[in-house]
């Protein structure tokens, strides 16, 4: 048990990391899409500007620059949420290697198992209880 719950371990944070990087990488690469759409919808409303004078036409564009200003400043906040999982990830991960690291790693790995089987019996005998019950 001792090498595979290791393992196993590693694994979750793994997996936790590639999930979160994902997301992250999807983020980044919506905000860089915002950013091209908003520079070219500027762009368009300043040529457009002295060809049309239509102040309709100049409201809607101006709208969707809006728009595009929020959902940048929405994924700016889920990114920064996302960076904070990722500094809590890496804090998790130094200290289960501070863990598996420490001296006394084998005694506290020898009672978790303890512990785990103690659970396990409880729930076995609780089940019972109520079957008699």
């Amino acid at each position: 048990m001792d090498r595979d719950w290791i393992d196993e371990q590693k694994a979750k944070r793994k997996n936790e990391r590639e999930e979160l990087d994902k997301k992250m990488a999807a983020l980044e690469k919506n905000m860089e899409a915002l950013v091209i759409e908003e520079k070219q919808l500027k762009a368009a409303m300043e040529r457009e500007q002295d060809a049309e004078e239509d102040a309709k036409f100049q409201r809607l564009e101006e709208r969707a620059i809006v728009r595009l200003i929020n959902k940048q400043a929405e994924l700016k906040k889920r990114l920064g949420e996302l960076k904070k999982e990722q500094r809590a990830l890496n804090q998790k991960e130094k200290q289960f290697q501070a863990l598996i690291e420490h001296e006394k790693y084998p005694e506290w790995l020898e009672l978790k198992k303890k512990r785990d089987n103690a659970i396990t019996k409880v729930k076995r005998l609780e089940a019972e209880m109520k079957k008699l019950i």
